[in-house]
């Protein structure tokens, strides 16, 4: 089997962040917001200014800002995020996505590891973790 052939790109999901209790929360889009951002996004037209309604028209969200507005009320703006990686910190009880660039650097990373076969790749995550990509036949627990 040919190494390139055993990668398979991720699907995104997009998520949005409320302050809960003065914690960041990461909270995803129901399918079919998730969805409706995913094409939007892939259209191949400028994000600037585009407009997707989410939560059944209750928000709006603004893709090229990638902030989620109240349509109805006022509440404050939430950021959003197409994400793909994600991190769990020793404080975290959930998954918390990694940043929209870091989350790039990481696909391409992972790219290379899987269609060259070359593992144990070191990077540095933005709150300075240092990530290390294992091959998934490995066994790390002999």
């Amino acid at each position: 089997m040919d190494a390139g052939s055993l990668y398979e790109p991720v699907s995104p999901h997009w998520f949005y962040c409320k302050i809960i209790d003065s914690k960041e929360t990461w909270i995803p889009f129901n399918s079919e917001d998730s969805q409706q951002l995913e094409e939007a996004y892939n259209s191949g037209k400028d994000c600037n200014g585009r407009v997707v309604p989410t939560d059944g028209g209750r928000y709006d969200v603004h893709l090229g800002e990638r902030m989620r507005y109240a349509v109805y009320w006022d509440e404050l703006a939430s950021e959003v995020r197409r994400c793909t990686w994600f991190y769990k910190g020793d404080k975290d009880n959930k998954y918390v996505p990694y940043s929209e660039s870091f989350s790039q650097v990481l696909e391409e990373t992972y790219v290379l590891a899987v269609t060259l076969d070359e593992w144990k790749k070191k990077l540095e995550s933005p709150n300075r973790e240092i990530i290390i990509l294992h091959n998934p036949k490995e066994n790390l627990y002999k």
